[in-house]
């Protein structure tokens, strides 16, 4: 519902006139999967505040709209949603505006925070970049000259060679008397039928 549409629906509960109408665009990501998955192109609102000039005019528009349908033809577009208004006292117009230029200035700073820290990555790679070059660059000029002994291999690891245990062939039996004993009980174990 746009501004316009509002300030249409609620006319007819504020005789003396409505004042202002703030209504909250939704967020770009949800516009954009809406917009992906199918869904209408046209401007969404989350939430809004209507100003009235009559402070009765809107406790009453509230407490007569609040939770009805919003009506009109029966064929309108928004004939069966249901209002959800609700009177804010004490509420001005001027802590609307402090909020939202708030909340504008959260989103701001985090945004020049995200661009600091990417171009700080930015650099670093660059930097490390420009590292590894210098050090190709070197080790190449090292091996036009000759110089072999100052020259790594390509591998920075140092070989390692691990000696391997021989393995044992025989298990030394010189007690056979223990071996018969092991083979008895075995054989009372497991006995075949």
């Amino acid at each position: 519902m746009k501004p316009h549409t509002l300030k249409h629906f609620l006319a007819p509960h504020a005789p003396k006139g409505l004042n202002r109408v703030f209504l909250t665009p939704e967020e770009h990501s949800s516009y954009l999967s809406r917009k992906k998955n199918g869904g209408n192109k046209k401007k969404s609102f989350t939430d809004g505040w209507v100003e009235f000039v009559s402070k009765t005019e809107a406790k009453a528009a509230a407490e007569m709209l609040n939770g009805n349908i919003i009506g009109g033809k029966k064929r309108g577009y928004y004939h069966d949603d249901i209002w959800n208004i609700k009177y804010l006292s004490g509420f001005k117009w001027s802590h609307l505006t402090e909020q939202i230029s708030a909340e504008n200035a959260e989103r701001e700073a985090r945004m020049r925070e995200e661009i600091r820290r990417t171009r700080q990555e930015n650099r670093a790679f660059l930097q490390n970049f420009e590292r590894g070059k210098m050090l190709e660059t070197m080790e190449s000029k090292k091996k036009a000259r000759g110089d072999r002994d100052n020259v790594s291999k390509g591998n920075d690891e140092p070989v390692r060679e691990f000696k391997q245990a021989k393995a044992r062939h025989a298990i030394d039996r010189s007690s056979t008397a223990q071996d018969a004993d092991v083979q008895r009980t075995l054989s009372m174990i497991f006995e075949t039928q």
